[in-house]
């Protein structure tokens, strides 16, 4: 006998009306007919719960107060009662098969009632919905190059999404390993829209973590997967079948302020501190202390960032002398000292010019 279990699609939406129902109707017109399709509306001021109310009982809406991303989808699963959940963000489309396909790969490898994430590959579409030239994929999978080799040391094997219909791509104890390691674990996932998760996993991650002061806007799926990927197991299939969108509001052209990249980093570590705590395992992650923290004090602080990356490269080796970490406190000493010289030159050149003028 088939399996049939129900399946949450978890649409969160804010002030995408323009996009909103084509989301909507993108998954309504599933070719798998055991679901229930959740809308979290978080707060749109345009036609948005017009749009929302159109549908009647054909949709389970949720209206609430703007406060981020990550509350919808904590309102949304609050409501659903599906064994597997799919997320689809309101400015991306699903495939009329999506839910078909991801149902029987769950079935068929009996992940079912496990705690599984599973990533599915995405089709670029533009402002209109036509399908995009790009690399935006290659592009994707090449800027995690350097963190998933790490990984690849750890598993014992190539580490690589997407080969073939369904691929086991790490459990969560070499998630942890990785952890312990380095003080943080790559992003072992695909954008909010290609994620779908059994029950068991959703139970285990939900709820994520509330920005308070409304900082952040967007980068839920940046808690989902993390905390996914230390809880379960992970896997990823070559099918294509969401399509991600690309226009000139999308969360890829906001541009990410200090204090915004901040507070992630702090929620994210206290978030996944935490899943390790309930898993009475040790908490290790620290942003600001790990190869990572390099990118963003050159990204925000440019050339007067030397002294942050020298510190960062000497307190890496204090906490694990391997090659990974001697490789880069050779490269991160070298640049820091550089950045000192280049601010000091700078801040000469500047004096001398007041003095002149």
């Amino acid at each position: 006998m088939k399996t049939e279990p129900l399946v949450s699609i978890l649409i969160n939406n804010y002030n995408y009306d323009r996009f909103l129902t084509a989301a909507i109707d993108s998954a309504l017109a599933q070719t798998y007919f055991n679901i229930e399709v959740i809308v979290v509306d978080d707060g749109s001021t345009d036609k948005s719960r017009n749009i929302i109310a159109g549908y009647g009982d054909q949709i389970i809406s949720v209206l609430k107060n703007n406060s981020g991303q990550a509350s919808s989808l904590n309102a949304g699963f609050n409501v659903c009662k599906g064994k597997i959940i799919c997320f689809l963000d309101s400015d991306d489309l699903f495939h009329h098969e999506k839910v078909e396909k991801i149902v029987d790969l769950f079935a068929q490898n009996n992940l079912i009632d496990l705690p599984i994430a599973l990533h599915n590959m995405f089709e670029p579409i533009d402002e209109k919905g036509l399908l995009m030239e790009t690399n935006t994929i290659r592009n994707f999978l090449s800027e995690q190059d350097f963190e998933w080799r790490l990984l690849s040391k750890i598993i014992g094997s190539q580490f690589s999404f997407f080969d073939g219909e369904i691929s086991k791509l790490c459990t969560n104890d070499q998630a942890i390993k990785f952890a312990h390691k380095y003080r943080y674990i790559p992003y072992i996932g695909m954008p909010t829209s290609s994620i779908s998760v059994s029950r068991d996993m959703a139970e285990k991650v939900f709820p994520l973590p509330l920005d308070r002061n409304r900082i952040l806007k967007g980068n839920a799926d940046h808690f989902l997967t993390k905390a996914a990927s230390l809880i379960g197991m992970v896997y990823s299939t070559n099918l294509a079948l969401t399509q991600y969108r690309f226009h000139e509001n999308g969360w890829h052209t906001k541009k990410v302020t200090q204090d915004a990249a901040e507070l992630e980093h702090k929620l994210k570590d206290d978030f996944l501190n935490l899943k390790l705590k309930e898993m009475d395992k040790e908490p290790v992650f620290s942003f600001f202390q790990s190869m990572q923290a390099s990118g963003f004090y050159r990204c925000y602080f440019g050339y007067n960032s030397g002294d942050r990356l020298l510190k960062l490269a000497f307190d890496l080796m204090r906490w694990n002398p391997d090659f990974t970490h001697s490789s880069f406190f050779v490269r991160t000493f070298t640049q820091g000292f550089y950045y000192k010289l280049k601010a000091f030159y700078n801040d000469s050149l500047s004096q001398k010019n007041q003095l002149k003028s």
